[in-house]
């Protein structure tokens, strides 16, 4: 029985992609937003509807080291859309990508 629901999905979903239908794609980050962009604020209050980028991450020194110096980048910034904040973010993490970023993220408050 199992191998019957398997192979009926299977081929569902290669009937389907042949058709066309598929979930939509998530929309394109914008890559053109500076590090400044947004506003320096404090924590909005919940249900606002501000949008909060939060980013932390780790940069290399600028001054001369055997490599294993590293300088804590951390943001906070208002935004009035979604898209701003996540292109926000998709410079952040291009910039300082010293390591994995601690925190990378867009919140509605």
């Amino acid at each position: 029985m199992k191998h019957i629901a398997f192979a009926f999905l299977a081929g569902s979903a290669v009937i389907l992609q042949s058709f066309g239908f598929s979930a939509p794609a998530e929309a394109a980050v914008l890559k053109n937003v500076s590090e400044h962009a947004g506003e320096r604020c404090n924590t909005p209050p919940r249900g606002s509807g501000v949008i909060v980028g939060i980013f932390s991450g780790e940069t290399e020194s600028p001054f001369l080291t055997d490599g294993d110096a590293r300088m804590p980048v951390d943001r906070y910034r208002c935004f009035t859309s979604m898209e701003e904040c996540r292109g926000w973010l998709y410079t952040m993490q291009s910039k300082y990508d010293a390591g994995a970023p601690r925190a990378a993220s867009c919140r509605i408050r």
